[in-house]
């Protein structure tokens, strides 16, 4: 009998503060297919763009704390055996992932991103996208950490498309400390054996993938954050994508092959022509009657 997936749309905003991730999730939605044994809600996030504040090192603490607890309890309630998340920020996978690894306790991760998302706020880091992994392993910012019902163990994450050459001083100390795995885009060029060869070698029955559309080169995905218009200056240079779709999507299902896949999540989509278009189109009178 197949198992009974939950589509949650997680239109969380707060963790990276960009608005538009209210709408990706809504258009992620619309574009992916859908299973018949899918039900679909949404999580409780607030979507007052005005309530923005920073507490205990990080930018919306109190609302995000709020959203990742209802959201949980949302789960809890709902009882899913699979969850796919249409984030959002980075941030949407930490309520989704957490109540998994209660489901199942031999869970890894699979982290699909250009960043390892370990940072702490001790790290003059402010932004809690940033933190997410951390926040799972027990880490990250403490009071998210704090939360985690079920906290992962460092060999339960694997690191995918992980750009070594851009990562700061505090990830690259941590990740070596900690010995968590990771593969560079050139180490999946050919082939997905390096995640192939850490779900083998800690004997993994389910698996749970978290996609960052960052991790995409922006030379063949136009709708990441890398096209952003009039970007922002950084002090340090950022790490870009390197990946495609197809090997995305190969890492994925070699995966699924040697372990179930019990949650998938997507974060950081930019449709900046449609996010564009809808915030000048705001302008037309005719449109607001």
């Amino acid at each position: 009998m197949s198992k009974k997936v939950l589509r949650l749309l997680y239109p969380q905003w707060q963790g990276g503060t960009f608005p538009s991730y209210i709408y990706a999730s809504q258009l992620l939605n619309f574009i992916l297919p859908k299973g018949n044994n899918t039900e679909t809600i949404e999580a409780p996030v607030n979507l007052e763009l005005d309530k923005q504040e920073k507490s205990n090192g990080v930018k919306n603490e109190k609302i995000l704390l709020k959203q990742i607890e209802n959201t949980y309890n949302l789960l809890e309630i709902k009882n899913p055996e699979k969850i796919v998340t249409l984030g959002g920020d980075c941030g949407v996978s930490q309520a989704p992932f957490d109540y998994l690894h209660s489901k199942y306790p031999e869970l890894g991760i699979i982290w699909i991103d250009a960043h390892p998302d370990i940072q702490q706020p001790t790290e003059k880091m402010d932004l809690e996208f940033a933190m997410i992994m951390g926040n799972l392993l027990g880490d990250g910012a403490p009071q998210f950490a704090k939360i985690v019902k079920h906290p992962f163990k460092y060999n339960e994450l694997m690191l995918a498309g992980f750009i070594k050459k851009n990562c700061l001083k505090f990830e690259k100390e941590y990740i070596e400390e900690k010995k968590i795995r990771y593969a560079t885009p050139q180490d999946l060029e050919k082939d997905s054996s390096p995640i192939i060869n850490w779900i083998k070698e800690n004997k993994f029955k389910h698996l749970c993938i978290h996609l960052d559309l960052d991790v995409l080169s922006p030379k063949y995905f136009m709708s990441n954050v890398y096209h952003m218009p009039n970007p922002p200056k950084f002090d340090f240079e950022p790490a870009v994508g390197e990946l495609d779709l197809k090997t995305v999507t190969r890492i994925i299902n070699d995966a699924g092959k040697e372990a179930e896949m019990v949650g998938f999540s997507i974060a950081e989509y930019f449709p900046w022509d449609i996010l564009h278009m809808r915030e000048e189109f705001s302008k037309i009178d005719i449109l607001n009657e």
